[in-house]
């Protein structure tokens, strides 16, 4: 069986995993300013047959991530976005725009789905992305996430000495407006997403997927069934490395 070493670059933490057996070993979590520490962390592994990496995050980290993982002679993949890949068609008009990391949670959502569903990313940036019932990625939108839009309020305002509330249907303070402003922005692109899916598909979404640090935030809000799953970006990696690996063995060209 073979190992994979999973790495997900994005744009605040490196998070990855250690895959062998059908089982995750091992895995971790660490922000760009402890970035110099996963070496430590990988010094403890064996070596891995393949290491999968996607990355969305500054050149400077990808500099820290190639030295990190050199001492090892092993394949590395840098995911880019294809047309099509593990029964996912790329609907993007310049399929490679697309970022590596909705790629992979896409594949991830396919896998666990097989169905319509939106895919929903909340992290530093908030992604919701759609799938038909064939596994074509039709599109999707992006948003600033809760932290970037406090931020936004105190650098740009004069709200800067305002926190972050509680959510409220009608806030009577400026605390708590803030909040429920927030989320009310991004429940609100899901159910218009959700909304707009349903009408493209012509039948109602059975469930759809969410995933992200922020997922808990928004998840107390959301009406319609949906599951939240862990580190989908490195669930949707393993599915593509253990894919080219298949490949590889069997001799099937790869997709384009």
């Amino acid at each position: 069986m073979s190992t994979i070493l999973a790495i997900d670059s994005g744009n605040s933490f490196v998070k990855w995993v250690f895959y062998e057996d059908d089982q995750w070993l091992t895995q971790g979590k660490i922000d760009y300013e402890n970035i110099s520490c996963l070496r430590n962390e990988f010094d403890k592994l064996p070596t891995p047959d393949v290491i999968i990496i996607s990355h969305v995050a500054r050149c400077k980290t990808r500099n820290e991530i190639c030295k990190i993982t050199s001492h090892w002679n092993t394949q590395t993949i840098w995911l880019q976005s294809s047309l099509s890949l593990c029964g996912v068609l790329n609907g993007y008009l310049d399929p490679k725009q697309l970022g590596s990391d909705r790629w992979a949670a896409l594949i991830a959502a396919w896998k666990i789905q097989h169905e319509a569903c939106l895919v929903i990313n909340a992290g530093t940036a908030v992604t919701i992305d759609a799938l038909s019932d064939s596994g074509q990625f039709l599109g999707g939108v992006i948003l600033p996430s809760a932290h970037l839009m406090l931020n936004s309020l105190h650098e740009k305002t004069q709200l800067s000495h305002i926190k972050a509330g509680i959510y409220e249907d009608f806030p009577d303070n400026t605390d708590n407006a803030i909040q429920s402003g927030i989320i009310q922005c991004l429940v609100g692109a899901i159910e218009r997403m959700h909304d707009l899916l349903s009408k493209k598909m012509n039948h109602s979404i059975k469930s759809c997927i969410i995933s992200g640090g922020a997922a808990p935030l928004l998840l107390p809000f959301i009406k319609f069934p949906i599951n939240a799953i862990d580190n989908l970006v490195l669930e949707g990696l393993i599915l593509i490395a253990k894919d080219g690996l298949c490949r590889q063995k069997l001799a099937i060209p790869e997709d384009t």
